[in-house]
């Protein structure tokens, strides 16, 4: 695993995405709003000239990238609709406002709007951020399934993300390394790997952050019948990029409920099982290898991405290395 970026190495992020680069007031509104929403956008002072430059990597769900203005604007968005935006300042600082409350936004303090906060901020000149867009569909989903529903309505954030605070100190490594990935490593493009990452990143940041969503819930009574379904599903859908949200959503219970019940009916965990099916699949693989057969390949088709780690579980589960199941078939 690539080590996390520093200061300096933040200002660098996705610089392989690039996405515009302009000085003209209104293309940048225009291509802003395209990537996020609609909005006011004002430059404040006559002195003062856009250099604006965003880069941008799109996800399925989750979507990273780096942007500055190059000047001091005011940007009214109204609210976002459809999505959340995490903000982290890498140099300078914005002013964000909402509901009579004022944030002051830098390299500290983060931020996290949700789709119905109405919102304005002010970017200054020499500021420069790093964001990750959260489709709402896909947030909201997760929380429904992790909680077995929503309990006061939309999911809400208390915008305000203190990352020096000790018990954020998880999280702010998690964004680090995911933004750091998402930007110089190849892991987000191998479908099954990147479903993964996007589900921990919001599952984090349920865990982490302050909301509206209460925390405790009841688990209820689990048949082994629905356990069993569990099963089949994981089974038959294993090639997918599966995430514990879609099991449980399949089977109709939580997050919680699904790993409550697989701990106590089958002593392990949804996605430990869902690696044993695809353990067995690799396995599958290797004993009817083709020419071109390379246990590389077919690990990561199956959403192994640390191969050593891979090579470990395969062998405590299947008694021999899959180095050595491919040559003693052939391969």
């Amino acid at each position: 695993m690539q080590a996390a970026p520093n200061s300096q190495m933040h200002r660098h992020l996705f610089s392989r995405f690039p996405k515009f680069t302009s000085h003209d007031a209104e293309e940048v509104r225009h291509q802003v709003s395209r990537i996020f929403c609609d909005h006011d956008l004002r430059v404040v002072g006559k002195s003062q000239a856009l250099n604006t430059q965003i880069h941008f990597r799109q996800g399925k769900r989750v979507s990273y990238g780096r942007m500055l203005y190059g000047a001091t604007v005011d940007i009214e968005p109204g609210n976002l609709d459809d999505f959340y935006l995490i903000q982290i300042p890498v140099a300078g600082q914005e002013a964000i406002q909402y509901n009579r409350h004022a944030i002051l936004s830098n390299t500290r303090v983060a931020t996290i709007i949700s789709p119905d906060l109405e919102f304005r901020m002010r970017h200054e000149r020499n500021a420069e951020k790093l964001f990750i867009r959260v489709e709402r569909s896909a947030f909201e989903q997760q929380c429904a399934q992790y909680y077995g529903h929503l309990a006061h309505g939309a999911l809400h954030f208390n915008p305000a993300i203190h990352l020096q605070h000790p018990s954020l100190q998880s999280l702010k490594r998690l964004l680090d390394w995911q933004l750091y990935e998402a930007s110089e490593g190849d892991l987000f493009d191998q479908p099954l790997v990147a479903a993964r990452f996007e589900e921990v990143l919001m599952m984090s940041l349920l865990g982490s952050l302050q909301h509206n969503q209460p925390s405790h819930f009841d688990t209820g009574h689990i048949a082994p019948g629905f356990i069993k379904r569990a099963e089949d599903y994981i089974k038959h859908h294993a090639h997918l990029p599966l995430t514990a949200g879609d099991i449980a959503d399949q089977v109709g219970v939580s997050i919680r409920t699904l790993f409550a019940g697989f701990r106590k009916y089958r002593n392990t965990s949804p996605m430990r099982f869902l690696k044993q099916i695809r353990l067995e699949q690799v396995r599958h693989e290797l004993l009817h290898p083709k020419s071109d057969t390379a246990v590389t390949h077919v690990a990561l088709s199956w959403g192994f991405t640390h191969l050593g780690q891979f090579s470990a579980d395969y062998q405590q589960q299947f008694g021999e290395l899959p180095s050595e199941t491919l040559k003693r078939s052939g391969g």
